[in-house]
């Protein structure tokens, strides 16, 4: 999948997160498909074609410092079935990712390093929309993620701010085979 295509995933899919109700998300075509344990599922219309997503939030967060006026983070999975493309795994961190850094999910004895902002972000100094977002440019290491996510219980994100503070938040995964179960009917896969 294009790192357009994650960022562009991450970014519709985090307001769609906080616009799953009311105005905003009837005048997205937001469709809630619902909330299975920590996740939710649903889908808009792009283009006439349908996008599923799945989001949760973490559960708990580590840092050494305190992590001040962090945006909402929320980890996603998004099918895009009118372009063949499915299993993109994208985090939103909530804060602008120091350049050149990886965000690390580990999971089930697994470590996944997943890029972190744009070189057009780098040559910003680091800021920008961009910068708060990690995604995977690998579909089979995507794939095996997104499989991972099923059967386990947890997951772990460590990845370091813009300031220098590593930051390691922890997802629980209790739902997230119901909700892929739901975006993927909704999706046809």
């Amino acid at each position: 999948m294009t790192v357009k295509k994650h960022l562009a995933a991450a970014a519709l899919a985090l307001v769609l997160s906080a616009a799953t109700t009311g105005a905003m998300a009837e005048s997205m075509d937001v469709k809630p498909l619902g909330a299975f344990g920590k996740w939710e599922a649903a889908y808009w219309m792009e283009n006439g074609k349908k996008v599923c997503y799945m989001a949760t939030r973490p559960t708990a967060t580590d840092s050494k410092s305190p992590v001040k006026g962090r945006d909402p983070a929320y980890l996603f999975i998004t099918h895009w079935p009118g372009d063949s493309e499915k299993n993109a795994v994208t985090i939103t961190a909530g804060f602008d990712y120091k350049p050149g850094t990886k965000a690390v999910v580990a999971i089930g004895g697994k470590v996944f390093n997943m890029a972190t902002g744009s070189k057009a972000t780098a040559k910003k100094g680091g800021a920008g929309t961009d910068a708060q977002m990690a995604w995977m440019d690998d579909q089979v290491r995507e794939d095996e993620l997104t499989d991972f996510i099923q059967k386990e219980t947890g997951l772990t994100v460590k990845s370091t701010s813009r300031r220098g503070n590593v930051i390691t938040d922890s997802y629980s995964l209790d739902g997230s085979s119901e909700a892929y179960k739901a975006i993927s009917r909704e999706c046809g896969y």
